[in-house]
């Protein structure tokens, strides 16, 4: 018995799926209750419809970059979020000979913030289907609401998106199985974040002076992410591991280093315990405060997720297979990131993170 290969690999089955996530900060920050439905249906022998419906909640606090007086006792201000997203994403697989050919429209929409995207993916097999090699582009077309705290009315600012996927599938045994993807893309446009702030602090001012984020309109960025997955036989398991590697034009460097146990236990059990390790460096513009005039920048952020740091993210999934056509799931995750440079530890978040579902296939 080796590697259910199918399970990698887009496979048609007639399925619906149902899952509900909580995501939950301490201290008051933010809390996101998240409904998506799944579907998959074949409607030909060549031709699979698939798709998934999101609805979020969010609701809570997040830092906006400053600090309240006095500064050295590292108190954050924060600002409050209350918002509802709609997201919808419809995809057809459609094999025509070797290939897998995916095209795929989404869109979402929050009081602050639309986005619609359109890709296209193809999924070559060859070498006895041993062997699969991806291919795919996408572009996304996004509209922000900025509204200033000091300026009326909002206005809303473009963004666009291009990404680009080059990879690969390898069945190096019965047992294993290796896969590498390059993506590389491109955003320009409004890319600030119209919550995120900056403070000044300089001579000749007793108070800081506070500015919006200003973030280059250009971003460029490159990611690597490989993954291995052995079949233990004697274990009826199997585990995963992989690495990511991310650089871009902000100059931020990152690697994420992952490990995952596949367990069978028996017939209608499986539990997935994980790891996941992230380490980044800060943007070239960021600081948690800027000891000079803001006329003296053209770029300046103070958002906590471009700084340097680190996350832990450790949980584990659990599959009860009730028979064929039912599956139940449950799981639980603990999510901290830590600071490595001057920034406050309130800024980052301490999360977690609750999940439930439920499969019907046929």
């Amino acid at each position: 018995m080796g590697l259910a290969w199918g399970a990698q690999l887009a496979r048609a089955e007639n399925r619906v799926d149902y899952s509900y996530e909580y995501y939950l900060e301490e201290a008051n920050r933010m809390a996101i209750r998240t409904h998506s439905v799944y579907f998959e249906q074949k409607l030909i022998d060549p031709v699979t419809v698939k798709g998934e419906l999101t609805y979020d909640g969010i609701s809570g606090s997040t830092p906006t970059g400053t600090y309240k007086y006095p500064a050295s006792e590292g108190r954050i201000r924060t600002v409050k979020i209350d918002d509802i997203r709609r997201a919808v994403s419809v995809g057809v697989d459609a094999q025509l000979g070797n290939h897998t050919i995916t095209p795929n429209f989404s869109y979402s929409y929050e009081r602050d913030y639309t986005s619609y995207g359109i890709s296209l993916n193809d999924a070559i097999a060859f070498n006895e289907k041993n062997t699969i090699l991806h291919l795919g582009v996408a572009r996304t077309f996004d509209s922000v609401l900025d509204y200033p705290r000091t300026a009326d009315p909002r206005s809303w600012q473009e963004k666009e998106t291009t990404d680009g996927l080059v990879g690969i599938t390898q069945l190096l045994t019965p047992n294993t199985i290796f896969s590498a993807d390059f993506t590389f893309g491109y955003a320009s446009g409004f890319l600030n974040d119209p919550y995120r702030q900056v403070e000044f602090v300089y001579p000749g001012h007793k108070f800081g002076v506070v500015r919006n984020e200003s973030r280059p309109t250009d971003l460029y960025k490159q990611t690597l992410l490989t993954s291995i997955t052995y079949y233990v036989e004697p274990l009826n398991g199997s585990i995963e591991g992989s690495y990511r590697f991310y650089h871009d034009s902000y100059e931020i460097y990152a690697n994420t280093l992952a490990l995952t146990w596949h367990q069978s236990l028996g017939k209608h059990l499986i539990l997935e315990p994980g790891v996941r390790f992230y380490q980044q460096g800060a943007a070239s513009f960021y600081e948690p405060l800027f000891k000079t005039s803001p006329d003296n920048l053209q770029y300046y952020s103070s958002d906590y997720r471009l700084s340097e740091f680190y996350s832990w993210d450790f949980g584990v999934l659990a599959t009860v297979i009730v028979n064929s056509h039912l599956h139940l799931t449950a799981g639980y995750h603990r999510y901290t990131m830590h600071g490595l440079d001057d920034t406050v530890q309130a800024m980052y978040p301490q999360a977690n993170v609750y999940t439930v579902g439920v499969s019907v296939l046929w």
